[in-house]
Protein backbone atom coordinates (compact mmCIF):
# COMPACT_ATOMS: atom_id res chain seq x y z
CA UNK A 1 0.00 0.00 0.00
CA UNK A 2 3.10 2.63 0.74
CA UNK A 3 4.13 1.95 -2.63
CA UNK A 4 0.79 2.54 -3.87
CA UNK A 5 1.08 5.75 -2.42
CA UNK A 6 4.18 6.47 -3.12
CA UNK A 7 3.31 6.11 -7.08
CA UNK A 8 5.53 2.85 -7.94
CA UNK A 9 4.00 1.49 -11.03
CA UNK A 10 4.19 -2.19 -10.03
CA UNK A 11 2.08 -1.63 -6.78
CA UNK A 12 -0.73 0.20 -8.82
CA UNK A 13 -1.24 -2.97 -10.80
CA UNK A 14 -0.58 -5.51 -7.68
CA UNK A 15 -2.90 -3.68 -5.28
CA UNK A 16 -5.97 -3.40 -8.09
CA UNK A 17 -6.23 -7.38 -7.55
CA UNK A 18 -7.10 -7.39 -4.15
CA UNK A 19 -10.13 -5.44 -1.43
CA UNK A 20 -9.26 -6.19 1.78
CA UNK A 21 -6.63 -5.02 4.61
CA UNK A 22 -5.52 -5.89 7.85
CA UNK A 23 -6.60 -3.05 10.53
CA UNK A 24 -2.31 -3.13 11.21
CA UNK A 25 -1.85 -2.21 7.75
CA UNK A 26 -4.90 0.43 7.75
CA UNK A 27 -2.71 1.88 10.76
CA UNK A 28 0.79 1.80 9.18
CA UNK A 29 -0.56 3.32 6.49
CA UNK A 30 -1.83 6.02 8.45
CA UNK A 31 0.66 6.34 10.98
CA UNK A 32 3.12 7.17 8.11
CA UNK A 33 0.79 9.94 6.36
CA UNK A 34 2.24 13.32 6.12
CA UNK A 35 -0.38 15.41 7.92
CA UNK A 36 -0.86 17.28 4.23
CA UNK A 37 -1.99 14.13 2.41
CA UNK A 38 -3.59 12.22 5.48
CA UNK A 39 -7.33 13.54 4.34
CA UNK A 40 -6.68 11.81 1.16
CA UNK A 41 -5.11 8.83 2.31
CA UNK A 42 -7.94 8.16 4.80
CA UNK A 43 -10.07 8.61 1.66
CA UNK A 44 -7.70 5.92 -0.66
CA UNK A 45 -8.03 3.55 2.44
CA UNK A 46 -11.72 3.63 2.64
CA UNK A 47 -11.65 1.73 -0.14
CA UNK A 48 -10.59 -1.30 1.22
CA UNK A 49 -12.87 -3.84 3.59
CA UNK A 50 -10.77 -3.56 6.58
CA UNK A 51 -10.58 -6.81 8.68
CA UNK A 52 -10.62 -6.56 12.54
CA UNK A 53 -8.35 -8.71 14.44
CA UNK A 54 -10.65 -11.66 16.46
CA UNK A 55 -10.01 -14.56 18.49
CA UNK A 56 -8.72 -16.60 15.79
CA UNK A 57 -6.25 -14.24 14.06
CA UNK A 58 -4.80 -13.20 17.57
CA UNK A 59 -4.02 -16.95 18.51
CA UNK A 60 -2.52 -17.24 15.38
CA UNK A 61 -0.23 -14.34 15.58
CA UNK A 62 1.11 -15.48 18.83
CA UNK A 63 2.06 -18.47 17.30
CA UNK A 64 3.83 -17.26 14.20
CA UNK A 65 5.29 -14.57 16.90
CA UNK A 66 6.87 -17.22 18.61
CA UNK A 67 8.15 -19.49 15.81
CA UNK A 68 9.36 -16.55 13.88
CA UNK A 69 9.94 -14.39 16.21
CA UNK A 70 8.79 -11.16 14.20
CA UNK A 71 7.30 -7.92 15.63
CA UNK A 72 3.35 -8.64 17.01
CA UNK A 73 2.45 -6.04 14.04
CA UNK A 74 3.75 -8.34 11.30
CA UNK A 75 2.30 -11.20 13.08
CA UNK A 76 -1.19 -9.70 13.19
CA UNK A 77 -1.05 -9.06 9.65
CA UNK A 78 0.87 -12.45 8.82
CA UNK A 79 -2.26 -14.05 10.73
CA UNK A 80 -4.77 -12.56 9.33
CA UNK A 81 -4.05 -12.94 5.79
CA UNK A 82 -3.88 -17.21 7.10
CA UNK A 83 -6.59 -17.43 8.65
CA UNK A 84 -8.72 -15.82 5.61
CA UNK A 85 -6.82 -18.11 3.44
CA UNK A 86 -5.14 -15.13 1.50
CA UNK A 87 -1.67 -14.47 0.45
CA UNK A 88 0.48 -11.82 2.27
CA UNK A 89 1.96 -9.93 -0.02
CA UNK A 90 4.99 -7.91 0.80
CA UNK A 91 8.22 -6.61 -0.13
CA UNK A 92 9.63 -7.02 3.69
CA UNK A 93 11.85 -9.88 3.45
CA UNK A 94 13.50 -9.51 6.23
CA UNK A 95 10.24 -10.06 8.65
CA UNK A 96 8.45 -12.38 6.25
CA UNK A 97 10.04 -15.71 5.15
CA UNK A 98 9.40 -16.01 1.02
CA UNK A 99 9.54 -19.60 1.09
CA UNK A 100 6.36 -19.37 3.25
CA UNK A 101 3.85 -21.09 0.47
CA UNK A 102 1.25 -17.66 1.84
CA UNK A 103 3.72 -15.48 1.72
CA UNK A 104 4.19 -13.65 -1.95
CA UNK A 105 6.80 -10.73 -2.95
CA UNK A 106 5.39 -9.14 -5.90
CA UNK A 107 8.37 -6.85 -7.38
CA UNK A 108 11.40 -5.48 -6.33
CA UNK A 109 12.60 -2.08 -6.92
Amino acid sequence: MIDYLNAVPQARDELTRYCEKSIITWMEVLVGAKPEVANGTRAFLAGFAVIAVDNAIAERAVSLRQLHRIKLSDAIIWATANVHSMLLITRNTKDFPREMPDIRGPYEI
